[in-house]
């Protein structure tokens, strides 16, 4: 970070992305237990900050796991809950606090390279979904560009939102609506008078937020983005590279659609049935002979769901 606090690494820039793309952008004590890294990397940054503080946890003395409530006891010298087999019993303060994540931290990290106006801090648009970063110097553009961010902008109702306060709010020079969403979740998706652009398609360093000028300039002169990871998939879904191989080409939009599933189950470490993917051929009848070829040695099945393998 530019005001010396810790730097970031690319697995607590992913975490909090990942935060970013929850219902609310907290963190329980429990979540933050299995991500201890990310998030002490992420909390001495500024960018996650405590909140509050859970009321009720899981006994960890009877070994029931059943829900205790909690309350001050002097006895056990902080909150606590009370177990038949031993009486208080303390539990660590860092698995109650719940921590959430700092909107205008994580704003201004993002445009710290573009230049913004001074003294020009960004606004809600849409509370909680929605925010005016402000006007953004982008490679040599003449004019500023006008930036906004989005969280969840894969969900359709937070579409309907974001289009409604860009037709609301229009503007004489087409925008930027960057987003948290995975780059495959918004590529077809469309917001008046204004591009969408993935956060992860134009972060100067993937162990960082601020955005790159110039690779968000070349974004806005039609250049696709280089995804860096064993899979790339075009924007259009139409041509999909395997550890720099070749393209696969895909014409039909089933298949389009199908493989972009598959890409976007990888990233995000899940597998899916046959039947999400297709609902009358086997796969490889569905992708055809001379595709399946190409697929097969990369594309397997475990417990009955696909995932690829690169």
């Amino acid at each position: 970070m530019s005001d010396g606090r810790p730097s970031l690494d690319a697995e607590a820039v992913e975490f909090l992305l990942e935060i970013l793309e929850l219902r609310e952008t907290r963190l329980s004590g429990a979540a933050a237990e299995l991500r201890p890294g990310p998030t002490a990397l992420l909390a001495a940054a500024g960018l996650l900050v405590p909140h509050d503080h859970e009321a009720v946890t899981a006994s960890l003395a009877d070994h029931d796991d059943v829900p205790v409530s909690l309350a001050w006891s002097e006895r056990a010298g902080g909150l606590a809950y009370f177990s038949p087999a031993v009486g208080p019993v303390a539990v660590p303060g860092e698995r109650l606090v719940r921590r959430r994540v700092d909107m205008a931290a994580v704003l201004a990290a993002v445009a710290s390279g573009l230049g913004l106006p001074r003294g020009r801090p960004s606004s809600v648009l849409v509370d909680g979904l929605l925010w005016e970063i402000g006007e953004a110097r982008v490679g040599r553009r003449p004019a500023r560009v006008p930036l906004w961010f989005a969280r969840r902008l894969s969900d359709p109702a937070v579409q309907r939102q974001v289009a409604d306060a860009a037709r609301a709010r229009p503007h004489t020079r087409p925008r930027v609506v960057l987003t948290s969403a995975r780059p495959a979740r918004v590529r077809d998706i469309a917001v008046p008078g204004a591009v969408v652009v993935a956060l992860r398609d134009v972060l100067a360093a993937p162990d960082g937020l601020a955005v790159s000028p110039d690779i968000l300039d070349a974004r806005l002169s039609g250049v696709p983005p280089v995804a860096a990871g064993p899979l790339v998939l075009s924007p259009d879904g139409t041509r999909l590279s395997i550890n720099g191989g070749d393209p696969i080409l895909f014409r039909s939009e089933a298949q389009k659609e199908a493989i972009g599933k598959l890409v976007d189950a990888f990233y995000a470490g899940t597998r899916l049935r046959a039947r999400d993917l297709t609902h009358h051929h086997s796969l490889q009848t569905f992708f055809g002979k001379a595709k399946w070829t190409r697929l097969a040695p990369f594309l397997k099945s475990k417990g009955g769901l696909w995932g690829f393998e690169p």
